[in-house]
């Protein structure tokens, strides 16, 4: 089970759990009540048809739904590489997939176990609660929403079973990993400093336009008598900027005298992200110039390498991080998740050794070999 969905249906968990009137649970399941909640498959699988199958807390997991399951992510592999290649990559892959449904089954199994005998009742509203919410998903139509459900290949009823196994698992795990941790200034400071770059800053952003002049590239009849090349292309720059400021198409300015490869597409170059280095000489001397410009305006002539410039920004984002006491609150979240996420793992991992480790592996070994073997060509 992919952790980030354990505490998805926690308003219907106080529901049922209520239903132990209380108190710690009493009792379990009789054997007319297990009937009416079977054991169902987690994702969309499809009947056995063959090949080794994993059995396990009265479930059986098939090489076949491990494949369909990873079809997207295999088939491509098998068809390009060798069987040693392919092997070396697969076993990881398969053998986490199997995992997570060996932890779905044996899950649901002390769930099973676990739960109050008057927990049906309290069961079947949290059901219908969930039903309602996925109708209503689809604008309440009925009809697209079991026209997903048998995209997914379950009916109603499969599909009813479904989540009665799906929230009595979490409801269970709620229980079980219930401690909520308490961290200190010094720990919550520790993970923003950790963190902050990648979360919680943003790089700044140009976007411009730009006229690019070479003097090298002026034509005989744009130097005037006594002018250089140099002066001419200085003088031709503050009279275009002057245009541009008067109202006339910067783009079509562009077009009709700059030097630049961008002189078709107006000038106008793609967002430069501040103080990423990116632009090469002599263009480099364009970021820190729009730095200093307001949006819209348009730059007196700047003279870099060889060339003279006339920008015209069009947008400025200036970059920043967000402090730590405006984002404490979400540190101590993501901090609460992964305390959590910590006790699902050990808990996940306790269960796991419930298991036979080497018919695990073997059936891994099984579902990667039957993978190469169906899609190798």
């Amino acid at each position: 089970m992919n952790f980030r969905t354990v505490w998805v249906l926690t308003g219907c968990l106080a529901v049922l759990w209520a239903a132990g009137c209380g108190g710690k649970p009493k009792g379990k399941f009789t054997e007319e009540q297990m009937q009416t909640i079977p054991l169902a498959n987690r994702d969309e699988l499809p009947p056995a048809t063959g090949g080794m199958a994993m059995s396990l807390a009265s479930e059986t997991i098939t090489n076949d739904e491990i494949l369909i399951t990873l079809e997207d992510r295999l088939r491509p592999a098998a068809a390009q590489m060798d069987r040693q290649m392919f092997t070396a990559g697969a076993v990881p892959l398969v053998r986490e997939t199997v995992r997570s449904k060996v932890s779905d089954i044996l899950l649901y199994a002390e769930a099973r176990n676990n739960a109050p005998a008057n927990i049906e009742d309290a069961l079947d509203k949290a059901v219908d609660q969930e039903i309602n919410r996925f109708v209503a998903g689809f604008g309440n139509n009925y009809a697209l929403a079991e026209a997903e459900i048998r995209r997914m290949g379950m009916d109603w009823r499969t599909f009813r079973q479904y989540q009665k196994k799906l929230i009595m698992t979490h409801s269970y795990l709620s229980s079980k990993l219930n401690e909520t941790a308490r961290f200190t200034h010094r720990q919550m400071t520790e993970y923003y400093e950790m963190v902050r770059d990648k979360q919680f800053c943003r790089s700044g952003t140009l976007e411009f336009h730009a006229i690019d002049l070479v003097p090298q590239q002026l034509t005989a009849a744009q130097i005037g008598p006594g002018q250089s090349a140099q002066e001419a292309a200085m003088e031709l720059a503050m009279a275009l900027a002057m245009r541009a400021r008067m109202g006339e198409d910067f783009a079509e300015l562009a077009r009709q005298h700059s030097h630049g490869p961008l002189a078709r597409a107006g000038g106008k170059w793609l967002p430069v992200t501040v103080g990423a280095n990116a632009l090469m000489e002599p263009y480099d001397v364009l970021e820190n110039a729009a730095l200093a410009m307001d949006e819209g305006g348009i730059s007196e002539p700047i003279i870099g390498d060889g060339h003279i410039f006339i920008l015209k920004l069009d947008r400025k984002e200036l970059g920043g991080c967000q402090p730590f006491e405006e984002v404490q609150p979400l540190i101590e979240q993501q901090l609460q998740f992964e305390h959590r996420r910590k006790q699902y793992d050990t808990y996940i991992n306790e269960l796991i050794k419930q298991t036979d480790q080497v018919e695990m592996e073997r059936f891994v070994e099984f579902c990667v070999n039957a993978a190469y073997e169906r899609w190798r060509t």
